[in-house]
């Protein structure tokens, strides 16, 4: 234990990198998943093919791989960014494609006579998505969104690749100096993670009650 309270502070101050990380992640995701799941619903195939390939593109991408890409293609394009905006930006597209899916399915499950008789009412194709299909689709997304977010949280560990100082790379960079605990370090991690994760489950179980 002693390995653990002599470097609390030093991993602990790494959660800052990773929640900042992925809050960022999860706001962005959502709002690029959406945008590409009604792109992939859209009759016009100009816009349709384009979210496809992303989609599909980005999904057959391990993360990893995708970090790396995202890094060094900034970089090589003369733009000087950071990592912590390289690897937010990387997670962003990376989740964000499978929220693609998620949303989709979503709206999908929801019975085409609820958009028939939207748009009898005289709503328009926008107004009938926001007010009448999303609502209820949001229903049931909301278990596959989270249990994406907590990957997502997760995911964050990759940064350390590429240098991001995130709670993972601090515990790694703790094991490193004392050579001797690895066990406990990492069962640390582990617990910290468990917290994080178990907590976002329960907020979800509240607000999918609140919604129901």
């Amino acid at each position: 234990m002693n390995v653990i309270w002599g470097n609390f502070g030093y991993m602990i101050g790494g959660l800052t990198w990773t929640l900042s990380i992925s809050g960022i992640a999860i706001l962005g995701s959502l709002a690029l998943g959406t945008v590409l799941a009604l792109l992939r619903l859209s009759h016009c195939g100009w816009l349709r093919y384009p979210a496809v390939a992303i989609v599909e593109g980005v999904r057959s991408v391990p993360l990893i791989l995708f970090i790396f890409f995202t890094y060094f293609m900034i970089a090589a394009q003369g733009y000087d960014v950071s990592a912590f905006w390289s690897c937010t930006l990387a997670l962003i597209i990376y989740i964000g494609a499978y929220v693609a899916e998620i949303v989709r399915g979503g709206i999908q499950s929801i019975e085409r006579g609820q958009a028939e008789a939207a748009r009898a009412s005289g709503l328009s194709s926008f107004a009938t998505m926001r007010y009448v299909i999303l609502p209820q689709a949001t229903r049931r997304m909301m278990p596959a969104l989270v249990s994406q977010m907590i990957v997502l949280i997760k995911d964050t560990s990759v940064a350390t690749i590429i240098g991001i100082p995130e709670f993972f790379t601090r515990v790694l960079e703790a094991n490193a100096r004392s050579l001797a605990y690895p066990f406990q370090l990492l069962f640390f991690a582990a617990v910290i993670y468990f917290v994080i994760c178990y907590s976002l489950s329960l907020l979800s179980r509240r607000l999918e009650l609140k919604v129901a």
